[in-house]
């Protein structure tokens, strides 16, 4: 009779082992899980995600999104030179936060200058934007642009 009771006896402790750690992991995984959806959620929150579009064909669209890590992330677009019918990207650079929540910014540098683009949001669908490039003969260019939110 003892020796069945020293036998359930480390089996119970097993037991109880297994469970806790069963429960200790399911419950890692919630809150793995509620942190995930709450981050996300706050990366959703931005007014500047979305699909920009202008008239202007040397800045004729920016596309502004968020990456896995909710890093925000931004492709500005101009109307390609042989096809005025099509946009051709610039290429995607991290978009930065500015001075406050309606500011952003993000650069290219090229060959021949440097590049900025500074995102203002005036309210959920409008947004202007002010390029300005430093070429490196010291020749400088700077104009804004309206856009609208198409998505």
């Amino acid at each position: 009779m003892t020796h069945a009771s020293t036998v359930r006896r480390p089996l119970r402790q097993l037991l109880a082992m297994f469970l806790t750690a069963a429960l200790t992991l399911s419950l890692s995984a919630l809150v793995t899980l509620t942190s995930a959806n709450q981050a996300s959620a706050l990366c959703v929150s931005s007014g500047f995600s979305g699909t920009w579009r202008s008239s202007d064909d040397r800045l004729s669209r920016i596309d502004v999104w968020y990456g896995e890590d909710c890093t925000q992330y931004a492709k500005a677009w101009s109307t390609c030179e042989h096809d005025s019918s099509r946009d051709c990207p610039w290429g995607t650079k991290t978009l930065r936060s500015g001075d406050s929540k309606n500011f952003r910014f993000f650069y290219y540098n090229w060959n021949n200058a440097n590049e900025v683009l500074h995102l203002r949001l005036q309210d959920r669908t409008h947004m202007s934007v002010w390029d300005s490039t430093d070429y490196h003969n010291g020749k400088k260019v700077s104009f804004t642009v309206s856009m609208v939110k198409s998505r």
